[in-house]
């Protein structure tokens, strides 16, 4: 079984769009042409003509991403895909042919019949690491797709090779490789105590300027750190901070629990490793205090934009090393 694994955009940020809407997308410009009726040098053509390109190396990387697309993928092949957000691998099937599509920032498409989902988590580091490739489309091994077969048979729910160089895919690579280092360091968040997980947001909000502090285990009301601008606590805002680590996703009754616990001068902040339900978001989106709502994938982004500004007792909760990348 051919099987093709597509990103859905940087950061996975169009992977709810597409489950909902049944299909993947590109986002390279060919003109508007059918790519799908084109060779791999008609393809290169088109995308220099229509972007004014005169590096060979983009054009050419730029084609044979797209040639899968239009080409290999065929209806009936199975395709997968990563939500950050929910940490799911969803597989489905190639379901029509390459058209192009009217969505900004997206140029081609194709209707996909997704058929099921595999937390990251139950997929070995084998698995992960091939998945987490620097190309935008490549095929799936054997060896991965049994791992994603067993990891949603095993209880997930049921929803109904590279053509250029390094330097033709450098921009591409850096943005594949640093959302695949996000996800590693999701996985290491994950295998925190609920008691790190409490020390590591205090420390966060550290690095971002405030005085922050974990407080005494018990009945918090909701309070798991609270932090403010100055060392004695006095200054406003002061921000009230709920840490939920663990699997689940965060519903709307606790947040309107929070939100209630919050003084007019408070601003809540509320962590779910878990995550957070629709209905929850529209609780903090009508709330009267300001609430940010963070879950892992955007603790985890903020993290690493602070890291170089964390204490070291929070940088030995989880520690980093940077990478350098050739500009």
């Amino acid at each position: 079984m051919t099987a093709w694994m597509i990103r859905a955009g940087r950061g996975g940020a169009r992977a709810a769009e597409w489950l909902e809407a049944g299909k993947v997308g590109i986002g390279w410009d060919f003109g508007g042409t059918d790519i799908s009726a084109m060779t791999r040098d008609e393809m290169k053509a088109a995308y220099a003509e229509a972007n004014g390109e005169t590096s060979g190396s983009k054009v050419g990387s730029a084609a044979g991403q797209a040639y899968r697309f239009a080409h290999d993928m065929a209806e009936g092949t199975t395709v997968v895909m990563y939500d950050p957000s929910t940490r799911l691998y969803h597989a489905g099937e190639v379901a029509g042919p390459c058209v192009a599509a009217a969505g900004e920032g997206v140029t081609y498409e194709r209707a996909v019949h997704w058929r099921n989902e595999a937390p990251r988590d139950r997929l070995s580091a084998a698995s992960r690491n091939s998945l987490g490739s620097i190309m935008t489309i490549f095929q799936v091994g054997p060896d991965v797709m049994a791992d994603l077969a067993r990891a949603w048979a095993s209880g997930a729910v049921t929803t109904g090779a590279a053509d250029g160089t390094p330097e033709e895919e450098a921009d591409e690579a850096r943005y594949a490789t640093f959302d695949d280092g996000i996800e590693r360091i999701k996985d290491r968040v994950l295998a925190l105590g609920w008691d790190e997980m409490e020390e590591l947001t205090a420390g966060l909000l550290r690095s971002m300027g405030y005085h922050a502090r974990v407080m005494p285990t018990g009945p918090d009301g909701g309070r798991d750190v609270v932090a403010s601008p100055d060392a004695l606590g006095l200054e406003s805002p002061r921000i009230v901070a709920e840490v939920k680590h663990r699997r689940g996703a965060v519903g709307a009754p606790a947040i309107r629990s929070f939100i209630g616990g919050l003084c007019a001068a408070d601003r809540g902040l509320y962590v779910s490793t878990g995550g957070f339900t629709r209905e929850a978001r529209y609780e903090a989106d009508r709330s009267n205090v300001p609430v940010r709502l963070l879950d892992l994938d955007g603790f985890v982004r903020l993290y690493v934009e602070s890291y170089e500004k964390a204490d070291e007792g929070t940088r030995a909760l989880l520690p980093l090393v940077r990478i350098w990348w050739p500009a």
